[in-house]
């Protein structure tokens, strides 16, 4: 028969060994884990929200405890400075419907005084669209402000992008150039509803630009025909209405 003593050797080192077992798999757990929830740090957006420290560079960066450094995505603002710059909204800026807009360009990003605004959501819809006008006279190589307001229905929730074309009338590929705005869309319920969504053509004429149809009479005018290659959307006022350009003015003077 064994000896008590060493029964209880036997039982108190077997406990030892159970416990530097568990002691073992916990370590190795939470190294699992750890090593798990940093490798899933994929942008600078999920970096922040990890609490790891921000340089205050531009672009912003953030790096990981271990050594992994993530740029804050602001388009490709830096590579088109030297052609257009837009002062709002500023890249990563949480929006709303109506998007005021403000800038300047040099002259030959314009045509006619204006240049097309697009708003695409995170799959690359386009959801709005507008142009910008010049605030100054825009023959010119310098640079001159602009503004433009954009109205669109924004998704529940995520980030989309601010396009802001420079316009070329010509079509050809190589003249054609753009300046991409990464944006957040302000949070919303899923029953909110945008107002104001897009603007149309209407009116027995189509001499009337509105939020929806409306019934006129259908009396003929020389001015309706001026309104067919005109552009109806949404004005600065944050109202529909055909935008004022020197092709519009000069064809409705013609017709007085």
């Amino acid at each position: 028969m064994e000896h008590p003593t060493v029964n209880n050797r036997r039982q108190k080192g077997l406990r030892q060994i159970a416990i530097g077992v568990t002691l073992f798999l916990v370590a190795g757990a939470l190294y699992w884990w750890g090593g798990k929830g940093e490798s899933s740090v994929l942008n600078f957006a999920e970096c922040v929200a990890r609490g790891f420290p921000v340089m205050e560079s531009y672009p912003r960066q953030c790096k990981t405890q271990e050594g992994q450094t993530f740029r804050e995505d602001i388009g490709n603002e830096l590579e088109k400075d030297d052609f257009i710059r837009v002062s709002k909204p500023r890249p990563n800026t949480v929006i709303t419907s109506p998007l005021k807009i403000e800038g300047m360009a040099r002259g030959n990003w314009f045509f006619e005084a204006s240049f097309p605004v697009r708003i695409l959501d995170a799959s690359g819809v386009e959801i709005g669209r507008g142009h910008a006008q010049a605030k100054k006279d825009w023959m010119t190589t310098e640079f001159i402000p602009f503004e433009a307001t954009l109205t669109f229905i924004a998704p529940i929730s995520g980030s989309g992008t601010l396009v802001l074309e420079k316009d070329n009338p010509s079509g050809l590929p190589e003249h054609a150039d753009e300046l991409r705005i990464p944006v957040t869309f302000e949070k919303q319920s899923a029953d909110t509803t945008r107002a104001a969504t897009t603007c149309i053509v209407t009116g027995c004429s189509g001499q009337m630009c509105a939020d929806e149809e409306a019934m006129t009479t259908c009396e003929y005018r020389a001015d309706y025909a001026c309104y067919r290659s005109a552009r109806c959307e949404r004005q600065p006022t944050g109202a529909c209405g055909w935008t004022e350009t020197s092709a519009l003015r000069a064809c409705l003077n013609n017709t007085r």
